[in-house]
């Protein structure tokens, strides 16, 4: 047993040993152990209320008008989120299709003067010189915005249960997801849309009804609802089921993913909501 406050062991004194885990929650690292320190920029988003008097006042306040108005606003704003999302995949695969004939035009005019020469080989390299060109743009994005790299589900589902991922519901996140995703498919690379499209869709949902953008300092509005961050998952949830449905066409299958495999906080108004 080691003695209070220390790791000294009370029966032969001698030092008992901890794992790295251990010593980076009692704050007791060596210098070999400097790199496992904690990522000081991830915080955590409060999804609990706080029942003060303060809150229960706000509450006695309000009137059956305000509480109605509010909760047609929350309405529109998920309709709204669907529809952005929607216009987001729309011109992903509008995009993605007029790169890829363009390619296949040049390579196809080449193949067929090639033929004839005994060239081929040209062609191919002309396939190849799109195909990086494309790939070479998207990795540009991902340079410009880390996080978004890879399909971004797993950073949604932390959000969804409240872990606060640095940037990853940002203005610009979205801008380079939707290009970064946009130059890979047009690259060639074994890479869909599925998974970019519900962090799209999570961008969409946490920054649509807030009326400003961290990203853009003068997109700002004056904006009363929804500042809590208990409303900004539920938004996030939705625009997640969003972005499924715009990948698949399956609107029934987005609200089940973001219910069973995203959040840990769902209601039953919010299925509703969701599936309108």
């Amino acid at each position: 047993m080691a003695c209070c406050g220390g790791s000294v062991c009370c029966c032969c004194g001698n030092r008992e040993s901890r794992t790295p885990e251990e010593l980076t929650i009692l704050g007791e690292t060596h210098e070999e152990d400097e790199e496992i320190l904690p990522r000081k920029d991830y915080e955590s988003l409060d999804y609990d209320r706080c029942i003060s008097d303060p809150y229960l006042e706000v509450l006695e306040s309000i009137n059956y008008k305000r509480a109605w108005r509010y909760e047609a606003v929350k309405w529109i704003m998920v309709f709204a989120i669907g529809v952005c999302t929607g216009l987001v995949g729309l011109f992903v695969d509008f995009f993605v299709q007029l790169f890829s004939r363009f390619k296949y035009r040049v390579v196809q005019g080449s193949v067929e003067e090639c033929t004839e020469r005994g060239c081929l080989a040209l062609s191919l390299l002309e396939l190849l010189g799109f195909n990086l060109t494309f790939t070479f743009i998207a990795t540009l994005f991902v340079l410009i915005q880390p996080v978004a790299a890879g399909s971004g589900i797993p950073e949604i589902k932390c959000y969804l249960n409240g872990v606060k991922v640095p940037g990853v519901v940002r203005l610009r996140t979205l801008v380079c997801k939707a290009l970064g995703v946009l130059f890979s498919v047009s690259g060639g690379l074994f890479v869909g849309k599925e998974g970019p499209m519900i962090h799209s869709g999570a961008v969409v949902g946490a920054g649509l009804p807030q009326f400003q953008s961290m990203s853009f300092q003068k997109i700002r509005f004056d904006f009363p609802y929804f500042r809590s961050d208990r409303d900004k998952r539920d938004f996030v949830s939705a625009g997640a089921a969003a972005g499924v449905a715009a990948a698949f066409g399956a609107p029934i299958g987005g609200t089940l993913f973001s219910l069973e495999e995203g959040s840990s906080f769902w209601n039953q108004g919010l299925t509703w909501k969701v599936m309108f």
